[in-house]
């Protein structure tokens, strides 16, 4: 059966704030990111931030459950990475089920890298620690590629690790960091570069 996207409301200001060619391309990109977010249903509201590159908030009146989004300017800073608003999208999900997935940033960076496919990793988590060697060569497509299949197989695992180790996140940031420098593809792309 196939699910009803969420209808996407966008708040005057954001709309005042990009032109229609920008405001197409974020629609498209929010709609393709939020595939992979199937329990984010009905409303939901896209505002404008002028502090943060993303910013999530959800209220409940006891009946709905209400849905926001916010990105700076799209003329000022561009359309936001698939990895950003899978974050943002990500912390809806934690406010929705806070019982099964921990309301931190760290957890949420993890949650998000596991949920997005590598292909949607176009940036490196933000509250996570990435050894310095990928964060620097992100821009290489060869390095990225590999870096974002391998932290998000790690995320699949460090969530399944979480039921026996509270300690995932940096079993996650262990993982990255040993595999980078011995052991897999990338430790090789990283010398090269």
């Amino acid at each position: 059966m196939l699910q009803t996207p969420p209808n996407i409301i966008f708040t005057r200001p954001f709309i005042v704030r990009a032109d229609p060619r920008l405001l197409y391309g974020f629609s498209r990109r929010l709609g393709s990111v939020l595939r992979y977010f199937p329990e984010i249903r009905g409303e939901i509201k896209v505002g404008l931030t002028n502090v943060y590159k993303g910013l999530a908030s959800t209220e409940s009146d006891g009946t709905t459950f209400h849905k926001k989004i916010s990105f700076p300017s799209l003329k000022r800073a561009g359309i936001p990475t698939r990895y950003i608003m899978g974050h943002e999208l990500m912390h809806i999900v934690q406010a929705k089920q806070s019982k099964t997935i921990p309301g931190t940033e760290r957890a949420c960076d993890v949650f998000t890298l596991a949920r997005l496919p590598p292909r949607f990793i176009d940036q490196p988590p933000i509250y996570l620690s990435i050894p310095r060697k990928i964060r620097i060569n992100w821009s290489n497509n060869h390095v990225r590629s590999l870096a974002s299949s391998l932290m998000h197989n790690l995320a699949v695992e460090a969530i399944i690790t979480r039921k026996t180790n509270p300690r995932y996140i940096r079993w996650w940031e262990n993982q990255l960091v040993h595999l980078a420098e011995d052991g897999h593809p990338i430790a090789k792309s990283l010398e090269e570069v």
